[in-house]
């Protein structure tokens, strides 16, 4: 049963990530409206399955009112609606479906605990929300930027740093919200960051720390080894 929910769970990721992409895709590149119609008809067939697991998941919790409340955002993700940002959401839904993947494997006191020292979960609901924001404050505040596909490019260029230069904001709000969008991205990034550095150091800490476990180990075994010796020495 385990290696069932674990090969289910890991389809859904694939299906989820590659649904991702696709809408990824659609929405920065111009496409033909049959390619358009597939990928829609793709996201509402993913979009049902998720919902099936969702309601399966629901009514087999102990605690039905704090699953809703740990679900939902990723309840936003599974709407299968034309909307850039409740696209953004279908993210969480892969996170989560990452978590419950690592928690069948048994390993969910490290999983949690990973989260619970490291906040993963938090910064990426944060960056997406900051993302949201900022992006509808620069359609909004800078004449040059007309609709949300090209805001929200704008706006993933300058937090990662990258300044192709093809959108530019026009307006003193606009290149304040630039300013903004860039610190914020220099903050998110580097403290991502540093979640992966601490998830290799511990990591690198605890195989050097079980190195020195199993050599002290290996010198108190021939330590004992050479206690017996002296004692059999001793009565001969």
């Amino acid at each position: 049963m385990k290696k069932s929910k674990q090969a289910l769970y890991l389809l859904l990721i694939l299906l989820t990530l590659a649904d991702i992409l696709l809408l990824g895709y659609i929405t920065f590149y111009p496409i033909s409206l049959q390619f358009k119609y597939y990928a829609f008809t793709f996201d509402l067939v993913l979009c049902i399955v998720l919902w099936v697991e969702f309601i399966y998941s629901y009514l087999h919790s102990d605690d039905k009112s704090q699953y809703l409340n740990d679900n939902l955002l990723s309840i936003l993700g599974m709407l299968p609606i034309d909307f850039i940002f409740l696209r953004a959401l279908r993210l969480l839904k892969l996170f989560q479906l990452i978590r419950i993947f690592v928690v069948s494997k048994d390993d969910e006191d490290l999983f949690t605990n990973f989260l619970k020292r490291t906040y993963l979960d938090k910064i990426i609901i944060i960056a997406i929300i900051f993302i949201f924001v900022i992006t509808i404050l620069i359609r909004v505040a800078d004449s040059n930027i007309n609709d949300i596909q090209t805001a929200l490019w704008y706006i993933i260029v300058s937090m990662t740093s990258t300044g192709y230069g093809d959108v530019i904001p026009v307006d003193v709000s606009g290149r304040i919200i630039g300013i903004i969008a860039m610190v914020g991205g220099i903050l998110i990034f580097a403290t991502i960051t540093a979640v992966i550095s601490s998830l290799y150091m511990s990591r690198i800490a605890r195989d050097t720390h079980n190195d020195f476990d199993s050599k002290i180990e290996e010198l108190t075994s021939e330590i004992e080894k050479l206690n017996k010796k002296i004692d059999e020495l001793k009565k001969d």
